[in-house]
């Protein structure tokens, strides 16, 4: 496996000959641009439009990803689009990315007792670590006290008991954290603005998180999640962001659920790549798939090494100088882990649903469901996976016999960097598991006991390092074919 730790923060140029460098680079440059642009206003348009349908009782959305994305190619859009985002984002002012003015150093460094910026809002409600702050009735004084003591409670568990890292500057300044009208909608997102040396996380809540039931608590450690996360660097691509945060919900508020509702997006569309988003589209499948990949975070958490090792990944970034580049294959290996043995193991447990609150969990869509025997098959026309994806094809129990095993060959017919297969059986714990052997032309063969008393599943997935980093278009991204019997 090869080093994936490419930078990503920008546009690499291939100089085609002297000849022509000069007289295309400003043509490419601004088609480069305005693609850019159209997909970024598209995706903004998506999410607007998510927000404003929000049904109650339906899960929020968090635009973090999207701001992220925003900040990056903010200089892309034109003046009238930045002016739409900022309104609709953050209508009280007049950049989305202006330089907010500074409150300056505090003179008691013992403890935090202002923001790192000068107050703008009519109304503030101060914590411990938190200053919410909003105009007239955006919320009301009850509604703060209840989003401030979630704040509260969730940096209680995720910080104290957890063992995360306190966000930056949390030591001097309180976290700012804005209500603002952004539409009916329930939603939220953590961006970071600099101050006094460095960048500082702030967080803005539409005023709609506050009329969707109790979603504004999972919100609230969900953004309090993505501020501690910027404390260790902006490595990670986007994806892992997104599922941590929705992991975390599961261990500050476990009776809430919300996270099982997320992962239903993975369940829905296993064959999208692990690390997989919306990046430069806006693909509400991708977009939701994020949220699904949560189920990673679980993985790592209940059958690995528990809470510590998903903080161990964010901690790997810190040496990872580049933004939103970090491919979690290097990640796992980094950590003394073998990733394609845990990532065969993550298979196994992901098609039975072998977790904990397994109830709350939607079995993963299968691929085909083989009814007769012998049989055989390939990858579907639509849903092939993509690398770090996953085909399922379940063998029902019944086909089985005493004393029988059930022998599966594998064709990788087209070729990524190289294939994971197992067989697993199982329905709702892995009772055994096996790992093909599979050589470069992508061939193999692999046996497990098929005794009639368990379904048997085979479980597929590609691996492509070149599938990794900011600029790769997930939306059409390669997936691969393949033959089975």
């Amino acid at each position: 496996m090869g080093n994936g730790h490419h930078c990503m923060g920008g546009v690499m140029l291939t100089a085609i000959g002297l000849m022509f460098a000069f007289a295309a680079h400003g043509s490419s440059a601004q088609s480069a641009d305005f693609e850019r642009q159209r997909l970024l206003w598209a995706d903004f348009e998506s999410h607007m439009e998510g927000l404003h349908q929000h049904e109650p009782g339906e899960r929020g959305l968090c635009l973090t990803g999207l701001v992220q994305r925003l900040r990056l190619d903010w200089h892309v859009l034109t003046a009238e689009q930045r002016t739409s985002i900022t309104r609709a984002l953050a209508p009280s002012r007049q950049d989305l990315f202006e330089a907010v003015p500074e409150a300056g150093r505090p003179t008691n460094k013992s403890m935090a007792s202002d923001t790192c910026w000068e107050s703008r809002k009519e109304n503030r409600l101060d914590t411990e670590h938190f200053s919410i702050q909003w105009d007239g009735d955006v919320i009301s004084d009850d509604a703060a006290q209840a989003f401030a003591d979630s704040l509260e409670e969730s940096w209680e568990i995720e910080i104290d008991e957890l063992g995360w890292r306190k966000p930056s500057g949390s030591d001097r300044y309180l976290m700012r954290v804005e209500v603002e009208r952004m539409g009916g909608g329930a939603g939220a997102y953590t961006s970071v603005d600099y101050c006094d040396g460095a960048y500082r996380p702030y967080v803005v809540a539409s005023s709609g998180s506050f009329r969707q039931g109790n979603w504004y608590k999972t919100m609230a450690c969900h953004e309090l999640h993505h501020a501690i996360q910027y404390a260790y660097g902006f490595a990670h691509e986007f994806w892992w962001w997104e599922a941590t945060a929705t992991w975390v919900e599961d261990l500050v508020y476990p009776y809430a659920n919300d996270w099982a509702n997320a992962l239903y997006m993975f369940s829905q569309s296993p064959h999208l790549g692990m690390n997989s988003s919306a990046g430069n589209s806006n693909d509400q499948e991708l977009f939701w798939h994020t949220y699904g990949m949560g189920i990673w975070g679980m993985y790592l958490d209940q059958k690995v090494g528990g809470n510590e090792f998903v903080r161990a990944t964010w901690e790997a970034s810190e040496s990872a100088f580049c933004q939103y580049c970090l491919w979690m294959p290097d990640v796992i290996d980094d950590l003394d882990e073998d990733f394609d043995e845990l990532y065969a193991d993550f298979l196994a447990t992901t098609a039975v649903m072998d977790y904990r609150d397994r109830v709350m969990l939607t079995d993963v869509r299968r691929t085909t469901t083989v009814q007769t025997m012998p049989a055989d098959g390939q990858a579907p026309t639509y849903g092939r996976p993509q690398s770090l994806g996953m085909n399922i094809i379940e063998f029902e129990a019944d086909l089985g016999e005493e004393g029988k095993v059930l022998e599966v060959t594998f064709d990788g017919a087209s070729y990524p960097d190289y294939w994971i297969a197992i067989l697993v059986r199982g329905s709702s714990e892995v009772e055994e598991m096996v790992t093909f052997e599979i050589d470069e032309r992508g061939d193999g063969m692999a046996f497990i006991p098929f005794e009639g008393d368990e379904p048997v599943h085979l479980v597929v997935s590609p691996v492509e390092e070149d599938a990794q980093g900011y600029w790769y278009d997930w939306s059409d991204g390669t997936d691969y074919n393949y033959l089975w019997s």
